[in-house]
């Protein structure tokens, strides 16, 4: 069950993971989903390679950089115990505005606002749930209900 969406407006400058941490906190949100993000970008990290590596079926161990990008994406928050807030997991597709709109998807690590971000996120009331380390993925904590 769905309770109440909150809709976030970055500025020029903006962290979008902090700001969307500060709304959550300031809303009382511990955990929802993202079906809105986007906006225009002046910088983002994702979890992504520049050149191939060996093993595609791990996860990741580095991370890009992309500056002046536009995108799109989305994600969810779960209460994290040990900030004692809601903590938002974010995936962005974003295309290189000076490239053609070369493109990089990927988890956010970093996303800086450049015009405008908008962000939505629809809190949800039940199931409780958790992140839970998968061992089926790599150890990655991955969403599923609370039991009990």
């Amino acid at each position: 069950m769905t309770g109440r969406s909150v809709v976030v407006v970055l500025e020029q400058g903006e962290e979008v993971l902090s700001s969307v941490r500060r709304a959550c906190a300031e809303h009382g949100i511990a955990q929802g989903f993202v079906p809105v993000l986007s906006g225009a970008f002046r910088e983002v990290e994702l979890i992504a390679a520049h050149t191939p590596v060996d093993d595609e079926e791990p996860p990741l161990p580095q991370s890009v950089v992309v500056r002046y990008a536009e995108g799109t994406g989305n994600g969810t928050v779960m209460f994290d115990e040990d900030s004692g807030a809601g903590e938002p997991h974010l995936h962005l597709a974003v295309g290189v505005k000076n490239d053609g709109g070369a493109g990089y998807a990927g988890h956010v690590v970093s996303a800086v606002a450049h015009y405008t971000v908008e962000v939505v996120v629809t809190e949800v009331l039940s199931p409780v749930l958790a992140r839970v380390a998968d061992p089926g993925a790599y150890g990655i904590p991955t969403l599923h209900p609370r039991h009990g």
